[in-house]
């Protein structure tokens, strides 16, 4: 009897939880369109008036009241088909993978326009590897490092980049 009102109460509970995801609006845009001001983060402000409002604690998952485009793939992936409005969105974790961006070609110098030692986000877009800047900054501090930078592409190698950029690393 006790193993039935276990099984019961834990179906109960699963039944619920898969209840509240779907009675939630769905989002409808790319993680692109909701970072209105490039900086590689959704913040509150800009959650504020979209779908993803009311899933923002779901997908915040360290709680820095900002969702990192890692914490929305991931949150995508883990609900695909769930909390998507259209099959872009949904897609758009899968169109994440490292692989799919345009390959980085330059080496961090020439990314370092203002030669502060850092690459910043506005130094990011102007050079294209805006997508790959998410997956560098693994200190979340917005802003990669020439070692955040050379870990990247020693990690993924030609997958993420090519000429300069390989070069760079075989040189170090």
């Amino acid at each position: 009897m006790k193993k039935l009102t276990l099984a019961s109460t834990i179906l109960a509970a699963l039944s619920l939880s898969a209840c509240s995801t779907s009675s939630m609006p769905k989002i409808d845009s790319n993680f692109g369109s909701l970072d209105n001001d490039d900086d590689g983060y959704i913040s509150k402000v800009e959650a504020d008036d979209d779908n993803i409002w009311e899933h923002f604690s779901n997908i915040d998952t360290n709680m820095d009241e900002q969702i990192s485009r890692k914490e929305f793939n991931s949150y995508m992936q883990l609900n695909t088909g769930k909390v998507a409005s259209d099959t872009e969105v949904a897609d758009s974790a899968f169109k994440a993978d490292i692989a799919k961006f345009d390959p980085i070609e330059n080496d961090f110098s020439s990314l370092d326009n203002d030669r502060n030692g850092f690459i910043s986000i506005s130094e990011a877009n102007d050079d294209d590897i805006a997508n790959h800047f998410g997956y560098m900054d693994t200190n979340q501090d917005k802003r990669i490092s020439q070692q955040e930078f050379i870990g990247y592409i020693q990690t993924y190698g030609s997958d993420v980049a090519e000429d300069e950029a390989l070069e760079m690393i075989k040189n170090s």
